[in-house]
């Protein structure tokens, strides 16, 4: 199509004055075919709203397909779900519902420490419910991510935002984390820890109990949800040595805020998952 601009006459104008009513030409414009002053203004006014278009009153191929956009809204891009499998989890993007799911899977390791009995079938089973019920209360539906870039999915999502989820499934093949877990007398205590290199995990019975570790204000902490944290890229804050170890509220200090910085190996594993398209936190829930 021919650039359209002061002078231009014909179908084309036509159709484009059509297109700048629909999007709320001020003044409403004379469908005439008479590419006028008033269309130009009504252009220029397009494009002042519809950045990075530059307000020159010309009607090129750039603003009559933004125009299109406006009205349409963009085109579906050709592919609408993603995955990627990395070494301690698992991303699954689906376009219809804007979600994305982040799932681990986890081989147990069962053991005793001082006097308790032996594991039954019914416990290991209950003791894995317990924690995934912890985590996805602790994490779930907390991150929305909005998402920006030059790819088709990009565009076609801009201003729209995606929810993470989590899941963690039991399974001896496979797995990206082995959870040793000690049954541990009740009331006692044990050492809970993550160890990313090696994709350990260490808990014990009591971690499935609230524990007060000093966040203040009656705020206790979700220790397996803590750990978890761990397993999805994220430091203790509580040392001395971390920029927010002032911050005892948060799930990787003391307490049990999600905060934007405790999504970052999420957004840097998904920022490598679809060529021209970023992920970012817009916000927490």
């Amino acid at each position: 199509m021919a650039l359209l601009k002061i002078g231009s006459k014909g179908k084309d104008v036509k159709n484009l004055q059509t297109d700048l009513n629909k999007a709320k030409a001020n003044p409403k414009l004379a469908v005439d075919g008479i590419f006028g002053p008033l269309t130009e203004a009504a252009v220029k006014a397009f494009q002042k709203k519809t950045p990075p278009l530059k307000v020159d009153g010309l009607a090129g191929p750039n603003t009559l397909e933004a125009l299109k956009t406006a009205l349409t809204g963009p085109t579906p891009p050709k592919k609408m779900d993603y995955s990627r499998k990395t070494k301690r989890m698992d991303f699954e993007l689906t376009g219809a519902n804007q979600k994305i799911w982040v799932r681990q899977y986890w081989k147990y390791v069962f053991k005793t420490k001082g006097k308790v009995s032996k594991w039954t079938s019914k416990e290991q089973k209950d003791f894995h419910k317990e924690t995934e019920k912890i985590i996805r209360k602790a994490w779930g539906g907390k991150f929305i991510l909005e998402v920006s870039g030059t790819s088709d999915f990009a565009k076609f999502f801009a201003g729209k935002t995606f929810t993470v989820m989590f899941d963690v499934d039991p399974r001896k093949k496979g797995k990206h984390w082995t959870a040793t877990v000690t049954k541990i007398p009740k009331g006692g205590s044990s050492v809970s820890s993550v160890l990313w290199s090696k994709q350990e995990i260490t808990l014990d019975t009591e971690d499935l109990q609230p524990a007060d570790k000093g966040a203040g204000g009656g705020v206790k902490m979700d220790v397996a949800a803590h750990e978890f944290g761990h397993t999805i890229g994220q430091p203790d804050e509580y040392k001395a040595t971390n920029s927010f170890h002032t911050h005892k509220k948060s799930i990787m200090n003391r307490g049990n805020e999600v905060k934007k910085r405790h999504a970052k190996h999420l957004v840097d594993e998904l920022n490598k998952m679809i060529p021209d398209t970023t992920f970012s936190v817009k916000s927490v829930k």
